[in-house]
């Protein structure tokens, strides 16, 4: 999944992301989809003006009142998932799988404890507890990925490096307990007691423990959320660490385009280089 964050929550903004991801998407033949992480109200209203929508993406929590301060509601959720599916329908995006099985997952959720805290709204409850309740938020929608954004709200919540760490493992376990396809954003705000030693060693951790999908943030810096998190060359690293491979249609991509040689990355020929220069030109000039 590619996703972007919107600078501005706006319908405009938002619309002309997700179309320039379905450029990129489209002129590379990306098996992928891509997100922009608006609000779900905006994103639907990017879809009503002619966006294409992936999947829809929306922050959860674990209690109804932290819920409507997030500006949703389960209700809200149905509604939007019902949309993308029938947008989906429109597209033909799934039409080779209309009579094999179950509708495909278009539902992306970002989780976070502490987040209902945060918004007074957790009742007296701890965050664990509360966590552990957005995913059986999510888990009624099927979604294709939930990502807990384990140390994004800062030390008020999580105050450490080892507090992070236990949060982060705690998530996985409620989520693989729960039956869903778990990630972890690895990260750390920048006033936090923690740095890319513990993010590396949580992101160790988790792999170990089978999560499903970590982010890759160019540099690990997330300039415009001000936090750290995890790279694409972390992401390779522990692939090699722990022998793991892509998905499988992601892999034959990188192979067919040269970016990896095997199981692993491959020096660029200079033919590669220039189909990758002529599809970004597509992308831009669009």
């Amino acid at each position: 999944m590619i996703g972007v964050n919107p600078a501005t929550d706006s319908v405009e903004s938002v619309s002309a992301i997700l179309h320039a991801l379905d450029r990129m998407i489209s002129a590379y033949k990306i098996p992928t989809q891509a997100c922009c992480l608006g609000h779900i109200t905006t994103q639907l209203k990017a879809m009503a003006s002619g966006a294409p929508v992936d999947l829809l993406f929306q922050s959860v929590t674990g209690t109804q009142k932290a819920n409507e301060s997030f500006g949703i509601s389960l209700n809200l959720l149905r509604e939007g998932k019902e949309a993308v599916l029938e947008q989906h329908r429109r597209r033909g995006t799934f039409a080779e799988r209309a009579d094999s099985g179950p509708p495909p997952r278009v539902m992306y959720f970002e989780t976070g404890q502490g987040s209902a805290l945060s918004a007074e709204a957790h009742h007296g409850v701890d965050q664990l507890t509360l966590e552990a309740r957005a995913y059986g938020v999510a888990r009624a929608f099927e979604p294709f990925l939930v990502n807990s954004v384990v140390g994004f709200i800062g030390p008020e919540y999580l105050y450490d490096e080892r507090q992070i760490v236990r949060a982060g493992l705690e998530d996985h376990f409620m989520g693989k307990l729960l039956g869903l396809p778990m990630g972890c954003d690895v990260c750390y705000t920048n006033h936090a007691e923690a740095d890319q030693n513990s993010t590396d060693n949580l992101l160790m951790l988790l792999a170990a423990a089978g999560c499903n999908y970590f982010m890759g943030v160019p540099c690990a810096d997330d300039v415009m959320l001000n936090y750290q998190s995890t790279s694409f060359h972390d992401a390779l690293a522990i692939r090699r660490l722990f022998n793991l491979r892509p998905a499988p249609e992601f892999l034959r991509w990188l192979q067919e385009m040269e970016i990896y040689e095997g199981s692993d990355l491959a020096r660029l020929s200079n033919e590669s280089r220039k189909l990758l220069a002529a599809g970004l030109d597509r992308v831009l000039s669009a």
